[in-house]
């Protein structure tokens, strides 16, 4: 009977995937827009979509911003239950916006409240001996027919380098996690935002390239919720 009651509850969250995904829309970026769909498990009745759109600076322009369209569907048939738009959401000039995906990590921010986040890639496509790309995290959550994002901006990932491009080099990288902190402010939990990276460097000696990986500390900060967003400093801020 416990089997079968399983069997029974499997096959009910994959007809409403399958339904989910039939009715959403996924599209990869071809340099004028994006759309992005998932089922979110801690709701498996509701799906999460993301919609972007290149807005250039001028006619013609390479340059411009990405506007973002975000809902949160009925899993079933693809109505909107709640939903939120910001113009200019992401900027793409010298950094280019490459990507944007839907996290559902456990997000639990009080008792009867959860986030869901939404993670946006950037980098350099021109400079072999200067690379750049990130990964900035925001955080929404729902209040009735309406999306709020509560963080924006946290550089969850971070690669930068200069050199030549093939020796006498220094390369970066960062990645930070965050997770949910046992004290709360202002109705929300705070939270924490552990940093850890390496810098390598390379450097000829003599004829041969020689390369050199050092960890970088380790950090952590917590981030408070003042009502309306997390404080976020600027050094963990994205541009």
């Amino acid at each position: 009977m416990l089997t079968s009651t399983r069997l029974f509850i499997a096959l009910g969250f994959l007809a409403i995937t399958t339904q989910a995904h039939a009715a959403c829309q996924v599209k990869k970026l071809d340099g004028r827009s994006l759309s992005r769909c998932k089922v979110w498990p801690a709701f498996p009745d509701k799906a999460i979509s993301a919609k972007s759109t290149f807005v250039p600076d001028s006619e013609g322009d390479q340059d411009g911003v990405f506007d973002l369209e975000l809902s949160l569907l009925n899993a079933s048939d693809a109505k909107p239950l709640a939903t939120y738009t910001k113009p200019g959401a992401y900027n793409s000039d010298a950094t280019r916006f490459d990507d944007l995906k839907i996290d559902t990590a456990r997000y639990r921010l009080a008792s009867d409240v959860r986030a869901f986040g939404l993670r946006s890639d950037f980098s350099v496509h021109l400079s072999r001996a200067n690379p750049y790309a990130r990964t900035d995290l925001a955080l929404y959550v729902r209040e009735g027919a309406k999306l709020r994002p509560v963080l924006e901006g946290l550089v969850i990932r971070k690669e930068f380098g200069e050199g030549t491009g093939e020796c006498e080099n220094k390369d970066t990288q960062i990645r930070r996690t965050v997770e949910i902190g046992p004290s709360s402010h202002n109705g929300f939990a705070d939270l924490i935002v552990s940093s850890s990276g390496s810098v390598s460097t390379s450097a000829l000696s003599g004829k041969e390239c020689v390369s050199k990986t050092t960890d970088l500390k380790k950090t952590q900060i917590t981030l408070t919720y003042d009502g309306k967003q997390y404080t976020l400093p600027e050094d963990l801020r994205g541009y």
